[in-house]
Formats: structure tokens, sequence, C-alpha cells
């Protein structure tokens, strides 16, 4: 036996009980019938409890104290009792005691009757009691007529209907929607402010050029004034390479060509280098005329030829001491117009956040031109520091972050289904970034949009459908439309059928709320997007 009986209300119909049911727990349950309850006034209501029943696999116990509805509900095949027990058993009704028998003298005592035989008239009907009348017969005819027409009203303009229509909101959501704007334009106005900004700076070279030491180096001319030796048939004097010399400060070179032949009373050139590398090797024309280890043919060391003799007709160069020198890099370049270019940036930046008007925002996205960026040096140039000039423009595009949503917005409610309504109280939520931004105010937004929607429904079109139908005809209509459940309550009396009048049935529609939605992030889609409005 069922340990929690249900207690049904007097106004409750078959849905309410079924709705009733379904929560509770268990197989076995038990219905406690009031007096003059709604669904023990028909048989029809118990077929369709039993079925209701039958199909969430529940046994289903009545218990009501009126015989009749006793009666109905166990012929439908509900096992039935009179009450409930203390411990949530059902009590048996008690049967009603039979009347004593009548003897045939107590019958006709009972009935007036004391003697066998037709009894006599007690009283004569006169002439004027069975005399028609025709003002009394007419009247009434129209007391009749009158009380029918009453009648009629009170049945077609006093009954009325409250009817309740009970649905569930369902989220509806669309994702990767892409709105494209132009400056002036709806859906979205933007506001475009171009800034220009330069700036100067100097800046380190980073760069070092190192030097090696090198060899002075230049020429000599030596001139043979010596005539031929008789019995020497040598053209002229040899010169051996590496002869050195010295010039008139004591700077030793050392002849570099190969051996170099002076012919007699004659000329040759010949290259020398410093034997020390460094800028001492640079010395001026004519002053190397000093020999060092002269070597001739005979061996002997020095210059045994006094009409030989040597000079430098130009000064000698290339010598080169070991040093360093800061020198201007590509990459120093390119860093002082990082630095510069940053720097404007924020600028730029700081000054287009400034001239935000009240209900705007900035476009993250700020386009920058090329910037326009001088040096007074250049890369490889010698020198410890330059510097550097930039000049550059930025783009700032304000838009109305309201006109966004509402955009977005109205894309949503146009793709609603014909059959689905949005909520009013149930705002529609927009999550939205941009996506692109390009030159002149043209910025794309990417976003989604998601909000309630219920189905819709036409009243007067239900209204139609109800109005003088049986009340369970009525219902079983109401629940074939797309809701979760359904209250008829009818005023003053509960009649078996809905209003004669469209007019006395009152519709209200309620939506009941859902989980409150978060727009999922804005991603890309390949799906076509809006232009100007969605």
């Amino acid at each position: 036996m069922a340990t929690n009986p249900i207690y049904v209300e007097t106004e409750e119909e078959i849905p309410e009980v079924v709705e009733r049911m379904r929560r509770l727990g268990g197989e076995e349950t038990m219905l406690v019938l009031p007096m003059r309850s709604r669904i023990g006034q028909s048989r029809f209501n118990f077929q369709l409890l039993r079925n209701y029943a039958a199909r969430m696999g529940k046994r289903v116990t009545v218990v009501c104290d009126d015989p009749a509805v006793q009666k109905m509900a166990s012929e439908t095949g509900f096992p039935v009792f009179g009450a409930v027990g203390p411990m949530g058993e059902g009590i048996p009704s008690e049967p009603e005691v039979a009347a004593p028998p009548r003897r045939w003298w107590q019958r006709k005592e009972a009935a007036g009757v004391t003697h066998v035989g037709i009894a006599a008239p007690r009283k004569l009907m006169t002439v004027s009691a069975t005399e028609i009348k025709p003002g009394r017969f007419l009247l009434y005819i129209a007391a009749g007529t009158v009380l029918l027409v009453g009648l009629f009203g009170m049945a077609v303009f006093v009954p009325s209907a409250t009817v309740t229509l009970v649905a569930q909101a369902q989220p509806f959501a669309q994702n990767g929607i892409e709105i494209q704007t132009q400056p002036g334009k709806d859906p979205v106005h933007i506001r475009v402010s171009v800034i220009s900004s330069s700036n100067s700076q100097g800046f380190k070279t980073t760069g070092v050029k190192r030097v090696v030491a090198a060899q002075a180096f230049g020429q000599v001319v030596y001139t043979n004034g010596c005539s031929q030796p008789k019995f020497n048939n040598s053209p002229g004097l040899s010169i051996p390479i590496g002869q050195r010399f010295l010039n008139s400060d004591g700077i030793m070179f050392a002849q570099t060509s190969s051996n170099t032949l002076v012919t007699w009373h004659g000329t040759a050139t010949a290259s020398i280098k410093a034997i020390q590398p460094g800028v001492a090797g640079n010395v001026g024309s004519s002053t190397i005329s000093g020999w060092k280890a002269f070597v001739d043919s005979s061996g002997n060391p020095n210059n045994p030829y006094s009409c030989l003799t040597v000079d430098n007709p130009q000064a000698t160069g290339g010598g080169v001491d070991n040093s360093s020198s800061p020198q201007m890099t590509e990459s120093d370049f390119d860093a002082g117009r990082a630095t510069l270019e940053q720097e404007l940036r924020q600028t730029i930046a700081q000054k287009l956040a400034a001239a935000v008007k009240p209900n705007e925002k900035l476009s993250e996205t700020i386009i920058y031109s090329a910037p326009l960026y001088n040096t007074d040096h250049q890369p490889n140039d010698l020198v410890p520091s330059f510097g550097g000039t930039m000049t550059l423009q930025g783009e700032g595009d304000f838009y109305v972050d309201s006109e966004v949503k509402k955009a977005f917005q109205q894309y949503l409610a146009q793709r609603v289904p014909t059959d689905q309504q949005l909520l009013d109280e149930s705002p529609i939520q927009v999550d939205y970034r941009i996506l692109t931004a390009s030159k002149g105010g043209y910025i794309t937004f990417l976003g989604n949009a998601s909000a309630f929607v219920a189905p819709k429904l036409d009243e007067n079109l239900i209204r139609s459908k109800i109005v003088g139908r049986p009340l369970t005809s009525a219902k079983l209509y109401l629940q074939s439309l797309p809701i979760r459940s359904v209250t008829i309550k009818e005023q003053p009396v509960t009649l078996p059928l809905m209003p004669l009048l469209v007019g006395r049935i009152s519709l209200h529609y309620v939506v009941q709320s859902g989980t409150n939605i978060t727009p999922a992030p804005a991603q890309p889609t390949v799906s076509p997007s809006p232009t100007a409005s969605p």
C-alpha cells in the first residue's frame, strides 16, 4: 500500500493529477478524492487516469467516501477504499444497513389506504377549475418565455473560463556572426580620427671598426752614373730583392721587387716597403737615400759605387697603427627606428584614447601609416653617436557599443523560426570582438548572439477552437499545443461545456524562464556575413 497518498483538490483536473503522480516516486500511488471532485464526475476521467497510470507503470488505488465515485472507479479497474488509515492503508466503506421489511398492512397505512378498493375523491372538481382562461394562459406563456430567455442568457453571458497555458523557454543562439561597417552608414556609425606626431632623439653607436697595423710602401729610383768597367760584359748593376735603405729619420725600408738591373748611365724603379708597420713608415719624398747592407756581386757589404744613388721621388703611404673606432651599424639604424616608432605609437594611442566621446569606444586596432625616418649619419660611418627624426600618423576608429550590440540582436531576431518568439523579459546576450580593421573606418565585427524563445501561439485561433466545446475535448485540444501544461478554471460554477462566447474566455500564456546562457567566444565562420544591416 502506498505510504504517500495524493490528496486531490476539488478543482484539480486530470493533467494536474497526472503531473503530481509523475513527480511522486514509487510504483504504488493512492489518490484520495474529496466529495464533489471534478475527477469523480465522469467515468471518462477514470479511463484517462487508468491510461496515464499504465504508461507510467504505477498501480493506483482510489480512496473516496462517495458510493457513486467508488462504483465508477471500481468499474474502470481501480482498487477502491472508503478512507485512509493512520498507517497509510486503505479502509473499506461500511456496507449500508438494509431497511427492515414491512408487512402488507404497514405498507397500506403508510400510503394512506385503509381499505381494499378504489378510494373516492375527497373533493369534486368545479366548473371554474376546468374552465380555460385565455388571459391567464397568455400570461403563463409570457412568463415561461421570459424564464427561458433569462436561463438562456445566463447560460450564454454569465459563465466564464480562465485558460492558463504554460510553456518552457528554450535557448536560441547564432554563432560566428560577421557585421561589416562603413563610415557614416548603418548599422554602426564609425567616426575616424587621424593624428600625426613627430619626435627626434640621439642614439649611441654600438659598432667598432678595428684597424690592424700595416706597413708603408712606395717606390725608389736607382740612378747608375757609373761607366762600364773594362773587361766587364755585364749590362749594368743588379740590385737584389731585400736591399734595405734608410731615410733621414732612420726608418728602414726594403726592396720588394725582384732583382732590379740598373744599366750603365741609366735608371731603374723598384718597389719598397717599410720594415716595421705603422704610420712611421709614411715618410716624405726624397728622404730615402741611405744604403744599408748593400751586397754587390763581389760580396761587398756596402755600396762601393759612389756613382750609384737611390731616391724616393714620392712620399710613401699606407702605414697604419693598430686602432679601433666607433662605427654606426645597420642594427643601430634599425634600433633607433624601432625606438622612435614605439614612442610615437604610444603618444598617438594616448591622444586617441583622450579623444573618446561619451558612449563611444575606441577600436583596439590603431592603423599606423609607414613612418618617415631620417638620420644624420648612415651605417658604416665612424661616429660615436647619431641623431634620428621620425614622423608617424595613426588612425583611430570610434564606434558606439550599443549600436554594435543592436546590430547583432537584429541579426538574431530575424532568424528566429516562424513558430517561435523571443522573450521580452529575457534580453539578447551579445559577445563580440573586432575581426579586421582597415584604413578609412572599415571594421568587421565577429560575435555571437543568444536569447530564449518560446512557442508562438495565436490566442484568437485558440479561443475560436475551444469556445462552446465540451470541457474534456477543449482540454485535449489545448494539450496538443507545444506547451507543458494546461489549466482551465470556470466561474461561477464548473460546467461540462466551455463558455459559448469567445469574449468570456480569458487566455493567459505563461512562459517558464530557462537557465541563463552565455554566448560562446567569437570564432570565425565561413558562412556569408551581413554587410550593411543584418
